[in-house]
C-alpha cells in the first residue's frame, strides 16, 4: 500500500514541486486521484489510470477519516492519501457556477 501525504509533493504556492520524472509522475498521479475523489458532483472528473500497469482506472473513495483510498482492480496496487483537504485539486467546495 502507498501512504502518501499530498503535502510533500507541493512547493511553497501549492503546485506539484517535482518538474519531471518519476516524482512528477507519481505527483500528477495523486493529483488526478484527488480530483476523481473530491468530485462530489459527479461533473465527469474521469479516474485516472492505474500509475503502476496503466491498463485500468482506479477507484477512488474517501475514508471516514476523510483520507482518500484509492486501488486498481486489475494489479492491486492500492493507497492512502492525508492531507489532500485545501489543495489545488481538492474539487470539494468548488462553486456552484449552475445557481
Amino acid at each position: 500500500m502507498y501512504i502518501t501525504d499530498a503535502r510533500h509533493f507541493l512547493d511553497e504556492k501549492g503546485a506539484i514541486a517535482a518538474r519531471r520524472g518519476p516524482a512528477k509522475a507519481m505527483a500528477d498521479f495523486h493529483a488526478m486521484v484527488i480530483a476523481c475523489a473530491s468530485d462530489f458532483d459527479g461533473t465527469g472528473v474521469m479516474a485516472p489510470s492505474c500509475f503502476k500497469c496503466k491498463k485500468s482506472a482506479v477507484e477512488a473513495t474517501i475514508a471516514q477519516d476523510d483520507a482518500i483510498l484509492w486501488s486498481c482492480a486489475r494489479c492491486k496496487a492500492e493507497g492512502r492519501i492525508s492531507n489532500w483537504q485545501g489543495t489545488l485539486w481538492d474539487l470539494s467546495e468548488r462553486p456552484d457556477l449552475g445557481s
